[in-house]
């Protein structure tokens, strides 16, 4: 069974650009990266990220750091889909301010070299600009060393990604009691707006 190394938590960490990003401030190279496979998460050498709904606001991030294959957990999420990257440092900031980078979360790594990232995410149907008393988009990403590996989308519900992965709107899989429940706060702009 695998074992928890290391745990990171910003329960309001801002993003800027609409990706929450993973990188090593002395390696980082600011390239697109694709997120039609699996509509959560995308990764090349020394560089994962995740795409929010928020393109420029608060999220609520875990990042974990595990010896192997943390157990899979799919009830309280909306997406989950896992990727290989292969990393050159043992240094990954987790969403780095561009003003004040050196305050960002960060893990150390066992050392450079192939590992395996797992994102979960959800409320992220719930609009770009959130009202008082909105649900905060969410994620907890879980990083170990692994063989580089196919992707796998575990699940893919929320309607941001499927609208990233060419689907339209229609959730696939469970989808979570909450999900119908919001009704308001969609800018027009936005893939989630009912209209």
């Amino acid at each position: 069974m695998a074992s928890l190394i290391e745990r990171v938590h910003d329960p309001r960490l801002f993003v800027a650009h609409g990706t929450l990003d993973l990188i090593d401030l002395d390696t980082f190279e600011d390239v697109p990266l694709d997120y039609d496979a699996n509509g959560i998460v995308s990764a090349r050498e020394d560089y994962a990220a995740v795409i929010c709904a928020t393109e420029g606001g608060d999220v609520d991030v875990t990042a974990e750091l595990w010896d192997g294959p943390p157990a899979l957990h799919l009830d309280d999420w909306q997406d989950v889909a896992e990727i290989s990257f292969t990393w050159t440092t043992t240094r990954v900031c987790v969403g780095p301010d561009e003003e004040d980078p050196e305050d960002a979360p960060r893990l150390t790594l066992p050392g450079p070299g192939p590992y395996r990232l797992l994102a979960h995410g959800r409320h992220r149907d719930d609009g770009d600009v959130r009202d008082e008393g909105d649900p905060v988009e969410t994620y907890l990403l879980q990083l170990w060393p692994a063989p580089l590996a196919d992707p796998v989308t575990h699940k893919a519900v929320s309607r941001f990604g499927a609208s990233l992965r060419g689907e339209g709107a229609e959730p696939k899989g469970q989808v979570p009691s909450w999900f119908t429940e919001k009704t308001s706060g969609y800018g027009p702009d936005h893939p989630a707006h009912g209209g």
